[in-house]
């Protein structure tokens, strides 16, 4: 086990002559995580009203691009699966607001009581918002709202002061934490029956069982929820709903897995002495056997955290001085410190899933780094020139994929990068496949074994093809709204979840052999999902 505490400090690097500055940059430098952004809810001063909105980071460069009014006292967020849509629970004013992440443009409508939980079903159709009504709870429900028309279609009453939702991976059921009576609510998403209370224990003698935190394992396999007023932490069983409770820190508000389910990430936001400053811990756990691994210290009253979807970045939303802590995965060091407005909270997930032209950039911008790195002599190379061979056609055809003119036009002059050119589009799919297919080649044929830069090299392929899945959702997005036949959006988004399928089984491959036919085909099905959705509008 690692020690169980670690202070922020800056990483240290010992630079070797032997490798040369360029497979420095490849080895060490963090990629560029510009085509992602963050939504981190603003609550204000409690019922003031006053300075409630929404602040979006770039994370490629740390700051903040937008500030968007929302209602008052905004709280949880959730992101549409295409990343075209943000929703935001705004407490106070019994309100939610849906921003389009293009425009950011913004729509308030009325809610329930107190709403402050958001979740979106893997299938963007349904969003589903958790309305606590507090204290009593009498009046609380989960918000059933339809993705086409922003309309609440139906509310269900799944127990006293339901603070937070989460739907499953496979998007048959939800869960919902309800604070007021220490629960964990099952109901099925088609029917929208309750079909199982689980009942709270805590681990400590006389703690009052709050769930407030919910997060669930990327598999599905546990529902992770976490005490609002006292330490215990539960881990659910999906399949038995058999309970395991361990105590960490002392009260929590926000949790987070990572995207491979091994580790857990639990702010401990608690201020033991209001005479002193505010302060504050996050426990890093092992989401199989639930052990500490490690405490980051250093926060400032931390309310909630998201991942990066590629793993390697936590942002931790601190309340006790308006900031977002931008954390390393790998060694819990500090990065960087962002303002945000006042009383930041993004409860919930606030890392949208990227936007599909930034990705290939990115990924086309890290492959250059590569050649240059074997060009420069980096070890590990068994046959350098041809090598950089695969990877100038990989580059080919991840620059003929930025060609502006396969990319819809947003505007007079400008390109929509999440969105493709109807009638050209078909082309960035087939490019991409060239691309991913000589990347792995380069590894395949034994001319590169460095074990840094084949990691590298397949961390760009995981990219690309996260670029396709998007698109493809964005295309099913595109659907939803126009309101086309559900059968055909149903036919779209099977093709969207059997490419899914594939690429999780190629990650389980550490033999490119294995892995190279299971994403050529998972682009294949994504190009599928991607053409049913368009086809069909």
């Amino acid at each position: 086990m690692l020690e169980k505490s670690k202070q922020f400090k800056l990483a240290k690097t010992d630079v070797s002559l032997l490798i040369g500055l360029l497979f420095f940059v490849v080895l060490f430098s963090s990629p560029t995580l510009g085509q992602h952004y963050a939504y981190i809810s603003n609550a204000g001063v409690f019922m003031d009203g006053m300075n409630d909105d929404l602040s979006i980071i770039d994370l490629g460069s740390n700051t903040v691009i937008a500030t968007i009014p929302v209602g008052d006292g905004p709280q949880g967020v959730a992101i549409n699966p295409a990343g075209t849509a943000v929703y935001v629970a705004n407490t106070t004013s019994n309100e939610f607001t849906v921003i389009d992440a293009i425009t950011h443009t913004a729509t308030t409508l009325p809610a329930g009581p107190a709403p402050i939980g958001v979740a979106v079903h893997p299938n963007g159709e349904h969003i589903y918002l958790a309305n606590a009504d507090f204290p009593e709870g009498v009046m609380s429900t989960v918000s059933v709202i339809d993705r086409a028309t922003n309309t609440i279609i139906d509310e269900i009453f799944c127990g006293k002061g339901s603070i937070a939702v989460a739907v499953h991976p496979n998007g048959k059921v939800a869960y919902v934490a309800n604070a007021s009576e220490g629960t964990i609510v099952v109901f099925d998403t088609d029917t929208h029956e309750v079909i199982d209370t689980i009942v709270l224990e805590a681990a400590g003698e006389n703690e009052p069982c709050v769930p407030v935190p919910l997060t669930i394992h990327p598999e599905g396999t546990y529902v992770y929820a976490a005490n609002r007023i006292g330490p215990t932490l539960w881990a659910i069983n999906t399949a038995t709903h058999e309970t395991t409770a361990r105590a960490f820190g002392h009260q929590h508000v926000g949790i987070a897995v990572n995207p491979a389910g091994t580790v857990l990430y639990l702010p401990d936001f608690y201020d033991e002495d209001p005479n002193l400053p505010p302060h504050g811990t996050m426990d890093v756990i092992d989401a199989e056997t639930l052990d500490l691994i490690t405490t980051i210290d250093g926060l400032n009253l931390p309310l909630d955290v998201s991942v990066h979807p590629d793993g390697t970045r936590l942002y931790i939303t601190n309340t006790g001085n308006d900031t977002v802590s931008v954390i390393d995965a790998a060694t819990y060091s500090l990065i960087e410190t962002i303002d945000v407005g006042s009383q930041p909270n993004a409860y919930g997930e606030c890392v949208g899933p990227g936007v599909p032209r930034l990705l290939k950039e990115d990924a086309v911008a890290r492959l250059e780094t590569v050649k240059k790195a074997i060009e420069g002599g980096a070890d590990g190379v068994v046959s350098p020139a041809r090598a950089i061979q695969h990877i100038e056609t990989a580059l080919v055809s991840g620059n003929l994929c930025l060609q502006a003119d396969l990319w819809s036009a947003a505007n007079p002059g400008g390109i929509d990068p999440r969105r493709l050119h109807s009638a050209l589009g078909d082309a960035v799919f087939s490019y991409e496949a060239t691309f991913v297919e000589a990347v792995l080649d380069a590894i395949r044929r034994g001319w590169i074994v460095n074990a840094e830069l084949r990691s590298e090299l397949l961390a760009i392929v995981d990219e690309a093809v996260r670029a396709d899945r998007v698109l493809a959702a964005v295309a099913i997005d595109d659907a939803i709204l126009a309101e086309v036949d559900p059968e055909t959006i149903g036919e779209a988004q099977g093709m969207l979840e059997a490419a899914d399928a594939l690429v999780k089984e190629a990650a389980v491959w550490q033999e490119v052999d294995k892995k190279a036919p299971l994403l050529h085909r998972a682009i294949n099905q994504y190009h599928n999902a991607w053409a049913a959705a368009l086809d069909a509008m």
